[in-house]
């Protein structure tokens, strides 16, 4: 049996707690109504997704991202505002643009990318723009943006990129991590308001 795999990045703990918390004043005040909201645990920022591989392929798979991950430099991340796509009816939590390192996130999707289409040339990933974001609800009935504030900013420095698997255990998603690839880039980690000399 195939498995749906996508490479992404681990949010901390105290981010999904917080994050947690945002949503719920948001859904108190009725400023978004959404069928399905995301639990805590499912937070996350896909870097790529690659949908069904073959189990003999998930050699491959790892490969790519032990390669893609020794170049990466970690880099520093900040939430920003709410957004939500109209098509697919998805409400999210996105970056800061001028406090995160959105080239090197950016960077290394495009790198993944490259990783996989080597590695696995008969998997088809998606191709369209890349837009990070944390997903918080699905089949969204009202978002009232105009009146949504964006939450207090969160930043943490990511380190890792990570391997997770999209599964249902009883019927619930999951996403487990079945690999963590250390970024062992050589550039220093810097946030953009201290660009290095």
């Amino acid at each position: 049996m195939k498995r749906r795999l996508f490479f992404g990045l681990e949010l901390p703990d105290a981010w999904k707690d917080e994050i947690a918390i945002q949503c719920e004043a948001v859904r108190a005040r009725g400023q978004v109504v959404a069928r399905n909201w995301s639990r805590k645990d499912l937070y996350h920022l896909t870097v790529l997704f690659l949908g069904a591989v073959d189990p003999a392929d998930l050699a491959r798979v790892i490969s790519a991202g032990e390669r893609v991950a020794g170049e990466q430099a970690p880099f520093t991340l900040t939430t920003g505002p709410y957004g939500r796509f109209v098509q697919s009816r998805v409400f999210w939590l996105g970056l800061d643009e001028r406090k995160s390192h959105l080239a090197a996130l950016n960077a290394l999707h495009r790198q993944v990318r490259a990783a996989i289409a080597e590695a696995l040339p008969a998997v088809r990933v998606e191709d369209k723009p890349y837009r990070p974001h944390i997903t918080l609800a699905r089949e969204l009935r009202q978002c009232q943006e105009p009146d949504l504030i964006a939450p207090r900013p969160l930043s943490h420095v990511f380190t890792e990129l990570c391997l997770f698997e999209s599964t249902r255990d009883g019927g619930q998603l999951s996403y487990p991590v079945i690999r963590r690839f250390p970024f062992s880039g050589a550039a220093a980690t810097r946030t953009p308001e201290a660009p290095a000399h």
